[in-house]
């Protein structure tokens, strides 16, 4: 096997593997049917997906990336649960503030990837939207001041570079 198709051969296992657990967690349950098509499922998926994309994965994809998934994710929910609560208070009480503005972020987020990733994650959260990525800068919609000052704080931004393994240069 040529290093490139070793390469190959083992990114699909990794695809199938990830798909894999995402069928076990949809179906939550272990009873051997399912798991057995899963398996066959997943395999197929990731074979598919090789021969249509001429690519398995995205190469920002690493097992390093996977492994921190479930931190990230379990990080950004609890972001997305924070501005949920923020949004409904400013719902309920017409009182606070409420000061639609566009803002230019400049991100230091490097490759395609990581800058959807980041810009996903933004729009997630209730109170703001990514409208726009062009190059480095993103260009989001925050419902009032205080998403604005939340958004240019960067947490966001380090959360997705923590997924990404990226440092930002000092």
């Amino acid at each position: 096997m040529h290093t490139s198709e070793g390469s190959i051969f083992y990114r699909k296992i990794i695809l199938a593997a990830v798909l894999f657990l995402f069928w076990i967690v949809l179906t939550s349950t272990l009873v051997p049917v399912n798991i057995v098509l899963g398996a066959i499922c997943s395999a197929f998926t990731a074979s598919v997906s090789a021969a249509i994309l001429g690519r398995v994965l995205d190469p920002q994809i690493t097992l390093g990336v996977i492994l921190r998934l479930p931190i990230f994710a379990v990080r950004l929910g609890w972001e997305i649960v924070k501005a949920n609560y923020d949004v409904a208070k400013i719902i309920i009480n017409p009182k606070l503030p409420i000061d639609p503005r566009i803002t230019e972020y400049r991100t230091y987020l490097p490759g395609d990837l990581p800058k959807t990733v980041f810009a996903n994650s933004i729009t997630l959260t209730p109170g703001t939207v990514t409208l726009k990525i062009e190059d480095d800068k993103l260009y989001v919609h925050c419902l009032a001041a205080h998403h604005e000052e939340g958004l240019h704080e960067g947490k966001l931004e380090r959360m997705v570079a923590y997924l990404f393994g990226v440092r930002k240069d000092a």
